[in-house]
């Protein structure tokens, strides 16, 4: 669901104009970027959320994704752009699609009890088999094969545009040669209803396991219904391992025989006896097509989806319009010039070319320490502080710094040692201090959780910093300015002295509404707040005088239990809410009273869902596809806990 932004909040060189999806590990942003001579693109940005940042195997992962993608390019698979690092958030800079991805299809065609118009299951699985027929011959620069499967071919995987275009995404588990993070035999990584029999039992896969999820997708898209459904996990995979495929004709009449088999060879249990190659299962897919004598394109796909979802469509277009008309924002860094050197973007985890002896302790070896503004100011003489850099002393890390310079016939020796010898000098102009053989203090944590814990835009020193509470950051040792904003409250600010190296701090942000909250035509009205105590180990906090926020539009009511029987001059007091706890597995999205919430179990007791005293109906929605609705009762200052494998 689409998350509106109070302005459009500048991130490195891109401004990010919307959140449009989140889960619990990553978020996703409709990006703008700019260029010379009134340059504009609309891209992506998937950003690590900030409670992720010290995982390093989801780091790890992250970085495989763009390490594998950006080497795909093909009309069929979403472009990745980037991987990159602002201040201490990783992201991918890909490109942006329009549409909806297939499970939203199937989701539509399944509460009608119908199945997708044959034409265009073929149109739509012969495009996922061209882009993986492109990754899984992929080889590089040396002609070496790349080894690129997938693991993850599922309906949320594959995006459908409102131009027609069939793509590819998400090569987060990927399995290749040149993963940081190699694959282990045994594990399981992917979506057990679309795994292939091989991948389940822990075995070696190549590219047929992406044909078999293809096989899958195809017998789904033709039958109306999931292939591999069962009570438990186990289940799921065990049926799975045993590959007993039901004809799809047994489900849906229609199949003819032809599709029919081309479907049954995707799906056969034995990895040889399957199409070798998505090129073969594309090219029968095709055949079938043509002989069938239905035209079906990408023209006829993107009318129809336009129509299926108009208001969506229209919504989208309106978006659109608003995003191109942003402009880029004011910058006062030096202006770019042609003849600067090129900044290589090395590999995060290089490995050495040649065993070497151990090495002392890094901060006992002389460095200097610079950035790219430093090296910017050797050459043009100029240094600015942007609007991206933060008002606080810029941390710089120990490194080995790899820059390329443009050759310009033989004084490129010349300027590349003329450009390191000027920079201690230009520093020292510019009032930037280097450091030799010095230790770098320890940086501290601050843990905020607003208070009722509510979706709050967090921002650190004047950045934004996240979304989604509780907020945990690693801040260096000084003082930071904290920032909290949440619709229909008011602003909150506090001031933390982080120690070096020292204990968390845990700040409780006082969100204090800016109206009266309404259930259902009933007040919720909020008894002054006391003094919050100091956190721990942290001088107490200071706030400054925010500008008012323009008044939030009512509270919708969330739920439809009658409001309590209250005396007509006795104000309800905060107690009325309750709180919600709730572990399933798996993994399951919460939309609560039909409200999509945007979390993801486990939702943990340091930050339930507040919801209001009453019964509410829960649904649960795992990565898969399976749905579950269950029924829970909320009390007035309690906290409800939901514990329970979902079948």
């Amino acid at each position: 669901m689409p998350s509106a932004m109070r302005h459009p909040t500048k991130f490195g060189k891109y401004l990010l104009l919307e959140r449009i999806a989140v889960g619990g590990m990553a978020e996703v942003f409709v990006a703008k970027a700019f260029g010379v001579e009134g340059f504009e693109r609309l891209l992506a940005i998937k950003k690590i959320l900030p409670t992720m940042g010290e995982d390093a195997e989801f780091i790890r992962m992250f970085v495989d994704e763009a390490r594998i993608a950006v080497q795909l390019a093909h009309a069929n698979i979403v472009q990745v752009l980037e991987l990159g690092k602002h201040e201490e958030s990783l992201y991918i800079a890909m490109e942006y699609v329009s549409g909806r991805d297939l499970r939203q299809l199937m989701e539509r065609f399944r509460k009608r009890q119908e199945a997708m118009p044959l034409p265009q299951v073929c149109l739509i699985a012969a495009e996922v088999c061209e882009a993986l027929d492109h990754a899984h011959r992929k080889r590089d620069a040396q002609g070496r094969p790349l080894g690129i499967v997938h693991r993850d071919v599922s309906p949320q995987n594959v995006l459908v545009s409102f131009e027609g275009e069939v793509k590819l995404i998400d090569f987060g588990i990927a399995k290749a040669e040149s993963r940081l993070q190699k694959t282990q035999s045994g594990i399981l990584k992917g979506k057990f209803s679309y795994m292939s029999p091989e991948q389940v039992k822990g075995d070696a896969v190549d590219g047929r396991s992406d044909v078999f999820a293809c096989g899958i997708l195809l017998w789904e898209l033709v039958c109306g219904e999931k292939l591999f459904v069962g009570d438990s996990d186990y289940a799921v995979l065990e049926k799975v391992r045993l590959g007993a495929i039901p004809p799809p004709r047994s489900r849906n009449p229609r199949c003819p025989e032809a599709l029919e088999r081309v479907i049954l060879k995707a799906l056969a249990i034995e990895p040889a006896r399957r199409y070798q190659t998505a090129s073969e299962l594309h090219d029968d897919l095709m055949r079938f097509t043509v002989a069938s004598g239905v035209v079906f394109g990408a023209r006829h796909l993107a009318a129809w989806l336009r129509s299926e979802f108009k208001s969506e469509y229209e919504s989208e277009q309106q978006r659109l319009r608003a995003w191109l008309a942003i402009g880029a924002p004011a910058s006062r860094e030096p202006a770019a010039r042609s003849d600067l050197p090129a900044v290589i973007v090395a590999d995060l985890t290089q490995t050495p070319r040649a065993p070497v002896a151990a090495p002392a302790d890094p901060h006992e070896l002389p460095t200097i320490q610079v950035d790219d503004a430093a090296l910017a100011v050797a050459e043009n003489g100029q240094f600015d502080v942007g609007d991206d850099r933060t008002a606080a002393p810029r941390r710089m890390r120990t490194a080995a710094l790899t820059r390329s310079l443009r050759e310009q016939g033989g004084r490129a020796n010349t300027r590349r040692w003329a450009l390191y010898a000027a920079v201690p000098v230009a520093l020292g102009v510019a009032a930037v201090s280097y450091v030799i053989g010095q230790r770098e203090p320890l940086p501290g944590k601050v843990i905020v959780t607003p208070t009722p814990p509510v979706a709050a835009d967090l921002i650190i020193d004047g950045r934004p910093s996240g979304q989604l509470p509780p907020f945990v950051h690693t801040l260096s040792p000084g003082a930071h300015r904290i920032e909290l904003r949440a619709e229909g409250y008011k602003p909150f600010a506090a001031t933390v002295q982080v120690a070096p190296g020292g204990a968390p701090i845990e700040l409780d942000a006082k969100l204090e509404a800016e109206r009266p909250l309404q259930i259902q035509g009933v007040v919720l009205t909020q008894a002054p707040d006391a003094a919050p105590a100091p956190p721990p180990r942290n001088r107490p906090s200071s706030r400054k005088p925010q500008r008012p926020s323009p008044p939030a539009p009512p509270v919708e009511p969330l739920v439809s239990a009658p409001p309590p029987q209250l005396a007509a001059a006795t104000p309800l007091a905060p107690p009325s809410i309750g709180y919600l706890v709730v572990q399933t597995k798996p993994a399951t999205r919460l939309t609560i009273d039909g409200r999509d919430t945007g979390r993801w179990t486990p939702v943990p007791a340091a930050n339930p869902i507040a919801l209001p005293a009453g019964p509410h109906t829960v649904l649960f929605e795992s990565a898969d596809g399976r749905r579950h609705e269950e029924q829970v009762e909320i009390e007035a200052g309690k906290t409800a806990r939901f514990v329970r494998a979902l079948p």
